[in-house]
């Protein structure tokens, strides 16, 4: 996924209430924070890179905020993320980022009802991929340990909860999401929270990589791409283009009958 500072994804008229993200409605705000893709652009312009995360939930513009990415899910060790310029710190003779101040943040957003939930994959020439069922069960125990409701030695954003994943899958293996997502959410049975499962696939139908995925398993939220492809917003007005009907149908055929394109 390519990302602007923040990239917004659907649209509310803003109230001076903070907004609380509410999966019934059908004007929820969603985000991508963490990659500060601007201001790698403009490094002689700080003050306009990207912001901590806890300075966009100040108000009701955003319901449902992804931290960018997991990029390394390193199957046999421990996870890898890319948080930018907003957290270097890793735990003691690991790859794995620390960000007590990212977690910090987190609850302060959660405090003021937004949903922060974790994005796995990216568009760059990152490592990731689940080749198989049981790889896909695996690592779906990692981060329920790791960033949700479970317990971890290293624990990225210490005792903060985040809210659920997001597959943003843009290469590496794929066969193995299903079990993923299967596995999360019978982690996810009796938990004190309301956890999001979300995918961001390209908008040319049907995704290269999450196509089975989508069909498959449980999905809340499509985030579709309708930009950086030729089946973008700009080509709404043509049919061989701009496809929102098959996505539509993929949403409303998924396991959740409630499942959103976005």
């Amino acid at each position: 996924m390519f990302t602007s500072t923040l990239i917004t994804v659907a649209s509310l008229l803003a109230t001076n209430a903070l907004a609380a993200y509410n999966p019934s409605c059908s004007n929820n705000v969603v985000t991508y924070w963490g990659q500060n893709s601007w201001g790698g652009a403009h490094l002689d312009s700080p003050d306009n890179w990207e912001k901590p995360l806890a300075s966009y939930c100040e108000d009701s513009t955003f319901d449902v905020i992804n931290i960018s990415f997991l990029t390394n899910y390193n199957l046999t060790g421990l996870p890898v993320l890319n948080h930018a310029f907003h957290c270097e710190t890793t735990y003691n003779y690991t790859n794995t980022l620390h960000c007590p101040d990212i977690g910090t943040d987190i609850k302060k957003c959660q405090d003021n009802g937004k949903k922060i939930v974790l994005s796995l994959g990216g568009g760059n020439i990152y490592t990731y991929g689940l080749s198989s069922e049981a790889d896909g069960q695996a690592f779906a125990d990692t981060v329920w340990n790791m960033f949700l409701g479970g317990t971890h030695k290293y624990r990225p954003y210490d005792d903060a909860v985040l809210d659920g994943v997001d597959l943003d899958i843009e290469s590496g293996e794929h066969t193995g999401y299903i079990g993923f997502i299967n596995r999360l959410r019978s982690h996810f049975e009796g938990a004190s929270k309301q956890y999001i499962i979300s995918a961001a696939p390209q908008c040319v139908y049907p995704d290269a990589n999450l196509g089975s995925t989508l069909s498959g398993a449980w999905i809340d939220n499509n985030y579709v791409q309708f930009y950086n492809n030729p089946c973008n917003l700009a080509n709404m007005d043509n049919k061989w283009n701009f496809d929102y009907t098959s996505w539509d149908k993929l949403a409303k055929s998924n396991p959740n009958s409630n499942s959103k394109v976005y």
